[in-house]
């Protein structure tokens, strides 16, 4: 094995991706403030076109699990920004 593998190998464990998935969530927080302060740094539109639906899904699934439920608030209002057609993916096609 040498250093870059050693290096990736120690990067990518478990700790690593729990840790990016918390960032996720404070991420998610912050998108959720502005856009209900109406800052307007950030667009309804671009939280639909940068955020795939299905993975709010699993993430809103996997915060049930944990019994997170003030994050799941968040999330779920995330997720009613979403359209019917916007939902799988195919708001894309309409333009």
């Amino acid at each position: 094995m040498n250093p870059e593998e050693f290096h990736y190998l120690d990067k990518f464990n478990n700790q690593y991706f729990k840790n990016m998935r918390e960032v996720r969530i404070s991420s998610l927080y912050w998108v959720w403030d502005n856009l209900s302060s109406n800052s307007g740094s950030i667009r309804r539109k671009t939280i639909i076109e940068l955020i795939p639906y299905q993975s709010l899904e699993k993430l809103l699934s996997e915060l049930e699990s944990e019994e997170r439920y003030e994050d799941c608030q968040v999330v779920w209002d995330i997720m009613n920004l979403y359209e019917k057609n916007e939902r799988k993916g195919h708001y894309k096609e309409l333009f």
